[in-house]
């Protein structure tokens, strides 16, 4: 839970500071109203990047996910790497795919 409130603490400053830039931006004469609705190429380069580190993280997420599921048995118990049966019940451990 504490987690949550730290990401919108962070999104939330992030999202602040980047309207304050906006406006000063706007309010000196660097931009107008249209340029603040277009996208430059760092931007696009920025947002590809993150899109790709996004894409990175679901994948290694759903990685250790499959990782923890092949070593944990269907009762909870974690199972060692060259363990064939499970301890607390006796189910012979999921074979990898």
């Amino acid at each position: 839970m504490r987690k949550r409130y730290l990401g919108l603490l962070f999104f939330g400053l992030v999202g602040i500071g980047l309207f304050s830039y906006n406006y000063w931006s706007y309010s000196c004469g660097r931009c107008n109203s249209e340029s603040l609705l277009t996208l430059g190429l760092p931007a696009k380069i920025l947002l590809g990047i993150n899109f790709l580190a996004l894409v990175a993280l679901v994948l290694v997420k759903l990685w250790a996910k499959d990782r923890r599921l092949l070593s944990a048995c269907s009762c909870g118990q974690s199972l060692h790497g060259a363990w064939q049966f499970c301890p607390r019940c006796g189910q012979a451990r999921p074979m990898k795919v």
